[in-house]
């Protein structure tokens, strides 16, 4: 029991330092969305965040999700001490998102005009579309340079570049729009801010490679790694499509149906009660982003009994801080939205407390996607959320058309309980399916 013992206190020591660096990245972005939301106002607000949902599908859709098959397989060679193969595969998660972002760049550039009139009916949006897509470049590049720096356990290098980067977009977005650039300047200062956390996040896992004398990736050889290829595109076909599968959350797909159906104002107060209750999504992805390479350790020395044990403990752990956060979220929402943001958004309030229920619901299951993949069953995982984003999506052209915002919120809910549900029910079935094997 050591070994689980100690693989626990790792997780909460990492996603502590994730959560340093989270807490105040937090903080920036709070603040740079009550300064977006005062100085653009409710329709401008919800223009600007259209524009952003869309490039962000776009990026999501077009993730190979490269983050995740980078530390499964990075980890794994790093582990069994093959360094060539190690650098092999950081060169070829790299060639791999720098592809999909300039796939997911041209198509953005060329759907714009259509999006604008169609979608987000405003036939200038394509301007600011063009102007954020940009960023398409590097965003999926980041991760993968996170997903390096886990692998070699240096989140407190996450911590502290996720803070900078966020302060510097808020420093950037802040001074532009008070120069007057209006929704131009907002873009132009996350454009700007997301080549530089790139370039710093690049920079930081050279130094990583350096201390490991692990060399240079670019000159690395891709085809030491040929005879996984097929292993490798299976993963990585089933997290892209994870990816895929993705568009359709509330951020994405979710947000472009709510801005289709009840326009940008109701976009802006959806938007608004989600960034309140984000607070309790930030406090649960550092602990996400932490457990899946310790899973990964777990099902290497077969130590299911702990892994189930080492998922019961970190959610008991984890619901003691975010069941506080969400009942004072509920109880004060409307002091929350109209001093932070203004009375004009006041009708985001009874959103608040829906999304914030809906968030607890979702995150108590929060290791469903890490378990799944660290027990090798991502054509399972794939599944799960081929059901659970058909259900959302659902829920939200049912709901949205009458109640806007409201029924969107309450789409949320409905995936979450939904959700939440079917992750005892899978998880339970595999982990009695692979006892049953090993006997």
């Amino acid at each position: 029991m050591s070994k689980p013992r100690s693989l626990q206190k790792n997780l909460f020591i990492n996603a502590s330092l994730l959560f340093s660096g989270k807490a105040a990245a937090g903080g920036f972005a709070a603040l740079q969305t009550v300064i977006l939301a005062r100085i653009l106002g409710v329709t401008d607000y919800g223009l600007l965040q259209l524009v952003i949902a869309y490039i962000a599908m776009m990026n999501q859709f077009f993730d190979v999700r490269v983050w995740e098959t980078a530390v499964r397989y990075i980890g794994a060679y790093w582990e069994k001490g093959e360094t060539e193969k190690t650098l092999a595969m950081i060169k070829l998660s790299y060639a791999l998102d720098v592809g999909s972002g300039a796939v997911s760049f041209l198509i953005a550039i060329a759907t714009a005009k259509l999006i604008s009139k169609y979608v987000i009916h405003s036939p200038e949006a394509y301007i600011y579309i063009w102007i954020y897509a940009f960023g398409l470049f590097v965003e999926t590049a980041k991760l993968t340079s996170d997903a390096i720096l886990r692998v070699f356990e240096k989140y407190k290098n996450i911590a502290v570049i996720n803070s900078l980067e966020n302060l510097t977009q808020l420093v950037l977005v802040a001074a532009l729009l008070l120069a007057g650039l209006g929704i131009k300047g907002a873009l132009y200062g996350l454009v700007i801010s997301n080549f530089i956390a790139a370039a710093v996040r690049l920079w930081a896992v050279m130094r990583a490679l350096e201390e490991k004398k692990l060399g240079g990736w670019l000159t690395a050889d891709i085809f030491l790694i040929r005879s996984q290829w097929k292993e490798i595109a299976w993963f990585l076909g089933n997290t892209s499509f994870m990816a895929t599968l993705k568009t359709g959350s509330d951020k994405y797909l979710g947000m472009m149906i709510l801005g289709f159906f009840a326009g940008k104002d109701a976009v802006a107060f959806y938007r608004i009660a989600n960034s309140v209750s984000g607070i309790l999504n930030r406090i649960v992805d550092t602990l996400y982003e932490a457990i899946f390479p310790e899973l990964i350790k777990f099902t290497t020395i077969k130590a299911m009994d702990e892994f189930k044990e080492f998922i019961k403990e970190s959610t008991k752990n984890l619901m003691k801080l975010i069941v506080p956060v969400t009942v004072l979220i509920i109880v004060f929402a409307g002091p929350i939205v109209r001093l932070v943001f203004g009375e004009d958004f006041a009708p985001a309030t009874n959103t608040l407390r829906i999304l914030a229920l809906g968030v607890l619901v979702a995150r108590y299951t929060y290791w469903i996607n890490p378990a799944l993949l660290a027990m090798g069953r991502p054509g399972i995982r794939t599944a799960f959320y081929v059901v659970t984003t058909a259900v959302y999506l659902a829920l939200m052209f049912i709901l949205v058309p009458q109640y806007s915002y409201m029924g969107a919120a309450l789409a949320f809910l409905g995936f979450a309980v939904v959700k939440s549900a079917l992750s005892f029910v899978v998880f339970g079935h595999y982990m009695r399916k692979d006892g049953e094997r090993s006997l």
